[in-house]
């Protein structure tokens, strides 16, 4: 059955509380009959499954059964009343709690840890959501900030970028740019940026006036696949080894072909030259080089200007038929020969190459004479005289008659690309809807080998997109170019007035395009269409791949819990058997003791019985003489009575005699037998095994154990510098069993060990810590640390403090005087570390005077407020200083008995604070504040608290939490300790010891707090491992 009633065992618990007030009146009789009806419903409650509601009625039954007890009308006739009860029913009834207690407290926490799972799932998944927000939102500001494209011209600051300023840009990855290297093809394969958009320009290859188109064609196979990338660049960056753009330079030139011979080119992005060069990136960002151990050439001469005529290549058609003006000092123009023009060339299209989209199409050729070289021959018939001739300056004059023939044949080309783009655009749209459809056929197949055809055939589509997708934008930049120069032609038409109309093939071509590009935009529509679909079924099933592996996670976190808790479950049933096999192996052993003992003794009985009255022989005839004791007639007696245990007077054994002495010295070389498991767990990492409910003491020995110095005080034996044998309460015998406990502790060999000594010393001067019953770990830290401060204390005689009367005194003045006194007859390591000072006042309600005294303290016991479920450490501390009304105070001042307000203020803290947690209170039942209180592990700053105008110790660090869980009759103690060797947090759980995060230290468990000041440095612990 589901879990329903509570959140925990202790709610339950208050459930099964009843009004004590009222059944004190009740007639006991009456309430054995509801006792009754109280245990036959929870045991059928148990057997329905119903493990909360039959906890809480056994519980209710158990606390009915005690109100009974208590009754006078029980103790008249607890024989008549333990019938009506049953001793059957109470015994079973606390068995059944106590196994229903332990399967709900497991229910409990795997409730709680399941729900600690989904939280921390949930936050997984807002958190996912919250970064891939901020990384979309990342996204668009950083294409916010992407920079604008340019003009092919250098910006106003000089066209430069500085290697900080480029790398920054890499690291950035949101603006789009090309590296173009123009050192030699040596330098750089020896060394270049590394960064795939890195292109070389071997220096050789550039030459002053060379053309965009020219220089594509020269440059190696690896630098024409990314040649295109520059016209989408958001920046074009050339390098070169020290960053000089000077005129001649190999830079310069690549600047001069990309600003000024490339027109029929759109940029997107700017140029920039990056500042002083490669030389300067090598020395700041060498892990970012291919090689950084490579070293910068001397610098190179310019590049010589002065380049053959047949390197230059004329943009297009039109530029060479634009006549410029001539100036008046111009050389005259050639005489040319018209007859021996040669033909127009113009390539079929299919000899147009189809590299990338950069390269030009072949134009029809002009009848421009090249300009002849130094040893070029001239042809007498071309040129009838050969006056010098400016390449740059005038054009010779073209003939126009073949511009329409040029038209129809761009026309007839454009017409073939775009039916060829058509075929291509047609062809992918069936690929999409084959892939499609092998998309579906693979999410539908259940057979696993058709799948994997299905998936080799969806990566082979894969790459046949890419290819086409290549082909498309190489097809559809030839159409652009194309289309480009028939405008250029109709446009320097219109300009010298050539109103030649187009023909009638020139319009059915234009037409047929036309048409031909009207299907193609149907097509790419579809296909658009095609691919939304499938990238929203992507999506979809990335979405549900995502969903399905975290609910695979989230099962294997519950499966991984579930398998933990279950072998802790077992190990703890095969600790429970072995303990129980034990117990009866043990009541076994005791009870064959006690039967051979009773025969033996009835067997000397019946011997006396048998043997002569007189003791002195068979067939003695003589009286037993009266001063002679019956022995038989004495040992039946004593067997009817029983056996009785001689009571013995300590207090009237010899105190001043040599005793501490001898208990010292044997005290030093005792063997104690800690029985402990081996293990190397890491030193102060040992646990403490339960002897049957002593885990109150095992949690403040490890709160203690974890506090640094004190430890090392006790581990290297300087306690026995300071040790006071002559203390007549324990003799030295408690610091010498807590030091030999601490080296156990941290000796780093044992997994857990057994302070069997120290609790024999202790439960030896405090008798109710002599048995196994549940105590207060509060009571025993209380105890302990007021022992070793007396066998610890320098002032072997101490005198009683003065009273104090500080009325008129200044408080820093009077603080100061209490502290001396207080100082002159307590002097230890107790008090250096956990002695503080308190301001207790009462003010008079009438006189309106104040009575002040100051009073040390080892630990602060803070009340918890009782309307608040939840509260914070600093409220206690604020209820705790809280002004309290009284009445019936002798006022020293008025001599009467008068009213008072009384008041606590903190005026000094030590450097290690205890805090203790009022969780216990009694309203005629003792009961437990399950309040969570809340306090920061990492800091907690009283200087608001703390009344003295110069504090030593304000701000503090929690190092140790003893916890308890449970009731006060019925509970159990753990303890949460920093380790300083680990730095790390562990939970000390009896022998169990175990790592947690820092998170898991705070509970509504915490009972008492151990801080260390902030600013108090204590030196490391120095364990002795032998």
């Amino acid at each position: 059955m589901e879990l329903y009633l509570g959140e925990s065992v202790d709610q339950l618990n208050l459930q099964a509380e009843l009004p004590s007030e009222k059944l004190k009146l009740a007639n006991p009789r009456l309430l054995v009959g509801t006792a009754v009806k109280l245990y036959n419903q929870a045991v059928e409650l148990r057997d329905k499954g119903d493990a909360e509601l039959s906890y809480v009625s056994f519980m209710k039954y158990l606390n009915l059964v005690n109100t009974i007890r208590k009754s006078p009308e029980y103790k008249k006739d607890e024989k008549y009343f333990n019938n009506l009860l049953g001793t059957k029913n109470v015994r079973n009834a606390i068995e059944n709690a106590e196994n229903l207690q332990k399967d709900l407290q497991r229910r409990y926490d795997d409730r709680a840890e399941e729900l600690i799972i989904r939280e921390k799932f949930e936050k997984l998944e807002i958190k996912e959501k919250q970064d891939k927000e901020a990384k979309e939102k990342q996204i668009i500001e950083e294409k916010a900030t992407t920079v604008e494209a340019y003009s092919n011209f250098p910006s106003d600051d000089g066209g430069f970028i500085s290697s900080w300023q480029l790398e920054a840009m890499i690291k950035q990855k949101s603006t789009s740019f090309i590296i173009f290297d123009v050192r030699s093809k040596e330098d750089f394969e020896n060394s270049h940026i590394k960064h795939p958009n890195c292109v070389s320009i071997p220096e050789d290859k550039l030459k002053p006036g060379l053309s965009a188109g020219a220089l594509y064609k020269t440059l190696p196979l690896e630098a024409k696949v990314d040649w295109p990338k520059r016209l989408t660049a958001d920046m074009i960056v050339l390098v070169d080894w020290f960053g000089e753009k000077l005129p001649g330079s190999a830079i310069y030139a690549l600047e001069e072909i990309l600003t000024k011979w490339d027109p029929s080119s759109k940029y997107k992005g700017v140029i920039k030259v990056l500042s002083k060069g490669y030389d300067e990136w090598l020395f700041r960002f060498p892990m970012q080089t291919t090689n950084p151990h490579a070293t910068a050439v001397a610098k190179h001469s310019k590049v010589e200007d002065i380049s053959p005529v047949e390197y230059i290549e004329y943009p297009d058609f039109d530029e060479a038929m634009k006549p410029p003006a001539i100036e008046p000092t111009a050389s005259p123009l050639p005489l040319i020969n018209r007859t021996t023009k040669p033909a127009i060339e113009i390539k079929k299209i299919d000899e147009i190459s189809v590299e990338p989209s950069i390269q030009p199409v072949p134009l029809p050729r002009s009848n421009i004479p090249k300009t002849p070289s130094d040893d070029q021959d001239i042809d007498e018939g071309f040129v009838t005289s050969l006056p010098s001739v400016n390449r740059m300056g005038s054009v010779p004059k073209i003939d126009r008659s073949l511009k329409t023939e040029a038209m129809v044949k761009y026309l007839q080309d454009e017409e073939k690309l775009v039916e060829k783009h058509l075929a291509i655009t047609a062809d992918r749209l069936e690929k999409e809807k084959e892939w499609d459809r092998i998309r579906r056929e693979k999410e539908a197949s259940a057979n696993d080998e058709i799948a994997n055809q299905l998936q080799e055939r969806e990566k082979e589509m894969i790459e046949l997109f890419k290819k086409m997708e290549n082909d498309n934008k190489q097809q559809e930049l030839e159409i652009a170019r194309l289309r480009k120069e028939v405008e250029n032609i109709r446009r320097n038409a219109d300009a010298s007035n050539d109103k030649t109309k187009p023909d009638a093939e020139e319009t059915n071509i234009q037409a047929r395009i036309t048409d031909k590009e009207v299907k193609q935009a149907a097509m790419n529509r579809e296909v658009e269409r095609l691919r939304e679909l499938r990238k929203k079924a992507e999506k979809a099933r990335e979405k549900e791949r995502e969903e399905q592996e975290k609910e695979e996670e989230y099962k294997r976190g519950m499966q991984r819990l579930k398998d933990e808790q279950a072998r802790k479950n077992e190990e703890m049933k095969k600790k429970r058997d072995e303990e129980n096999k034990k117990e009866e192996e043990t009541r076994k052993r005791l009870e064959q003791q006690r039967q051979n003992f009773s025969r033996k003794e009835a067997l000397k009985i019946d011997k006396l019985k048998d043997e002569p009255s007189s003791g002195f022989g068979l067939g003695s005839k003589m009286n037993r003489s009266h001063s002679t004791p019956d022995l038989a007639q004495a040992l039946q007696k004593e067997s009817e009575r029983g056996t009785k245990v001689a009571k013995v007077d300590r207090d009237l054994k010899p105190r001043d005699t040599n005793r501490t002495n001898i208990i010292r010295n044997s005290d030093l070389s005792k063997n104690r037998n800690f029985n402990p498991v081996y293990g190397n767990m890491g030193r102060g990492l040992t646990g403490l095994k339960n002897l049957g409910n002593t885990c109150y003491m095992n949690s403040i020995l490890q709160c203690i154990s974890n506090n640094t110095l004190l430890t090392n005080f006790f581990v290297d034996g300087s306690y026995r510098n300071y040790l006071n044998t002559s203390n007549k309460q324990t003799r030295g015998e408690i610091s010498d069993e807590v030091s030999s406990t601490l080296n156990a502790l941290w000796s780093g060999q044992y997994r857990s060990i057994s302070c069997k000594d120290l609790k024999n010393a202790v439960g030896r001067y405090k008798s109710s810590f002599r048995g196994y019953e549940q105590q207060d770990s509060h009571e025993f830290l209380t105890i302990l640390v007021d022992w070793l401060h007396e066998e610890l204390n320098e002032i072997r005689v101490k005198r009683p403090l003065k009273e104090q009367n500080n009325y008129g005194i200044p408080d820093e003045k009077a603080a100061n005087m209490a502290w001396e006194d207080y100082s002159a007859s307590n002097k230890s390591i107790i008090v250096k570390l956990f002695a503080g000072q308190q301001r207790s006042s009462l003010r008079c309600t009438t006189c309106l005077k104040e009575s002040v005294t100051f009073e040390p303290f080892f630990n602060l016991s803070l009340p918890i407020p009782p309307s608040n479920t939840q509260c914070s450490i600093m409220e206690c501390f604020q209820l705790y200083t809280k002004p309290e009304q009284i009445s019936g105070w002798s006022c020293p001042f008025c001599k009467n008995k008068r009213g008072a307000s009384k008041k606590i203020d903190i005026w000094k803290l030590p450097p290690v604070l205890v805090v203790h947690l009022q969780r216990f209170y009694n309203d005629g039942l003792w009961r437990k504040r399950l309040n969570m209180v809340d306090f920061n592990v990492n800091g907690l700053d009283l200087e608001g608290v703390v009344k003295s105008e110069k504090p030593r110790y304000t701000r503090f660090q929690l190092y140790a939490v003893s916890n308890h869980y449970g009731t006060m009759d019925a509970g159990h103690y753990t303890a949460y300790c920093k380790n300083a060797e680990y730095n790390k947090w562990f939970k000390f759980d009896d022998q169990d010891v175990m790592e947690i995060s820092g998170n898991e230290v705070r509970s509504s468990a915490a009972y008492i707090l151990f801080y260390t000041a902030i600013d108090y440095i204590a030196p490391p612990v120095n364990v002795i491992q032998n």
